[in-house]
């Protein structure tokens, strides 16, 4: 009977101690302390790495508080957000027709310097497996051609990612191109400003920008819009030497549709028409104005309207005759050949000045969004069946009416071409213009966009001006 007692008391010491045992163990891996090993982990990485000059990023669950650079209703578009959490599906995402996009929020590392790769570091406790991707950071994959790629790798554990040099973990970071066919003032707001205006603004300028296919014009050209965007240096990432680590990054751009932006995409349903009120707001431009004709009360005062003149392909052939019947009709004639080295501040002043703005079907009509609101486009339409009225209609009668604009579209004859000169009335390129569109961009491109010019039969555009003018006094 005493050793049976004798048992049960020692029972009894051993459970109490197996459960206090349990007890310190739980403490001990609970989140508190937890976080403590890790920071003591990252001291002593911190410790190692001082001794190398490197800078190692902070575990993933180190006391990071991502509301500081961001908060949850800056984007709205399941696609576009900002998603804080431990990956559960692929970072990189090829569904949509126009961008490719990878999203990273976590441990991020940079190699720039003919390396172009973003490392993704991710929990080793995550189900996710290692991936590699191959991502055009222009927002426009049909161009891909143009920019050289990024390479994207997922990584589970940090062992194979190399040690940042520069650690900005509260900034997040967008990498894209200027690899495509910049320089065109539509791709230009098309396939970068705009893309990047979506992705950036909200984020109050705490964003940095790192560029592949960097070209200094563009900055330069656009650098109103880009120190509005964020307060960091853009990074030359084809030159960079440095290891870059953030907590977030976007690799490429999403694009919504040409010249434009849809609503339901966009954060806060920003629509082109505010995007307009933007670009004139960076560019110091009345808000909120009547057109300039209304303003000016002087009664000699005539509507102005700008004449853009091209000196390579879809010329004016009669441009002096054109130029008189403008005239006639009770229009002040401004006439400007937009180039690449334009000053956009001066430029953009200049269009504000006019009533309206006419030209051919091309990349000057981008301009328009200088224009005020109700202001009138006048788009002349060189020969080329259903694909140039497509790409009129895309380009920028659909753009005009998102930014609140008048429009009025011409449509040349074969006789106001300068192909039927050269080819003749039986041949397809003027008798049927959509068998000769079936072949492909390249054969509309050499005959409709690169060998023609118009020679306008006023007569019959003088209507267009009549009906300009009634839409500028109404």
């Amino acid at each position: 009977m005493k050793l049976s007692k004798d048992l049960g008391k020692e029972s009894w010491f051993y459970l109490l101690l197996l459960v206090g045992t349990f007890l310190l163990f739980a403490m001990f891996y609970s989140s508190p302390q937890s976080f403590w090993i890790h920071n003591l982990r990252w001291n002593i990485n911190e410790e190692t790495n001082r001794e190398r000059n490197d800078v190692m990023v902070p575990p993933m669950n180190a006391d990071i508080h991502p509301e500081k650079w961001s908060n949850d209703s800056t984007f709205d578009a399941s696609v576009e957000k900002f998603e804080d959490a431990v990956p559960t599906k692929p970072i990189c995402d090829f569904s949509d027709y126009r961008s490719d996009l990878c999203n990273m929020t976590g441990d991020v590392r940079t190699q720039g310097y003919n390396i172009t790769t973003v490392f993704f570091v991710i929990p080793p406790s995550t189900e996710n497996y290692e991936q590699e991707w191959s991502v055009n950071a222009y927002s426009q994959k049909m161009y891909n051609y143009f920019s050289k790629n990024v390479t994207v790798k997922q990584l589970r554990g940090p062992q194979n990612a190399p040690l940042c040099t520069i650690g900005q973990r509260n900034t997040p970071a967008i990498l894209l191109s200027l690899g495509g066919p910049t320089g065109n003032i539509w791709h230009d707001f098309t396939d970068v400003i705009i893309p990047l205006f979506l992705a950036s603004k909200p984020l109050n300028r705490e964003v940095q920008f790192l560029l592949i296919n960097h070209q200094q014009w563009f900055l330069d050209k656009f650098s109103l819009i880009f120190k509005d965007l964020s307060r960091y240096k853009v990074i030359n990432f084809d030159e960079d030497k440095e290891i870059r680590c953030y907590r977030h990054m976007l690799v490429g751009l999403l694009n919504h549709k040409d010249l434009s932006i849809d609503p339901k995409r966009a954060f806060d349903g920003f629509d082109m028409y505010r995007f307009k009120l933007y670009i004139r707001s960076i560019y110091s431009l009345p808000m909120d104005v009547e057109l300039p004709y209304k303003m000016d009360k002087r009664p000699e005062k005539k509507p102005r309207l700008m004449l853009v003149v091209r000196s390579k392909s879809r010329r004016f052939l009669n441009q002096e005759e054109i130029t008189d019947v403008i005239e006639k009709n009770g229009f002040e004639v401004v006439q400007v050949e937009p180039k690449r080295s334009d000053n956009l501040t001066e430029m953009s002043k200049l269009v504000d000045s006019c009533d309206v703005l006419m030209g051919v079907h091309g990349a000057a009509l981008t301009h328009i969004l200088f224009l005020r609101t109700n202001a009138v486009m006048v788009q002349v339409l060189p020969l080329g069946g259903q694909a140039m009225d497509f790409y009129a209609n895309s380009c920028y009668d659909e753009p005009a009416d998102d930014m609140r604009l008048r429009r009025i579209d011409y449509h040349i004859t074969p006789e106001e071409s300068s192909l039927l000169d050269k080819y003749g009335w039986d041949d397809p390129v003027i008798k049927d213009p959509d068998s000769v569109n079936t072949k492909g961009w390249s054969y509309r491109q050499k005959y409709y966009w690169n060998e023609q010019d118009l020679r306008l039969n006023v007569t019959r555009f003088e209507p267009v001006l009549v009906k300009a003018l009634e839409l500028i006094k109404g």
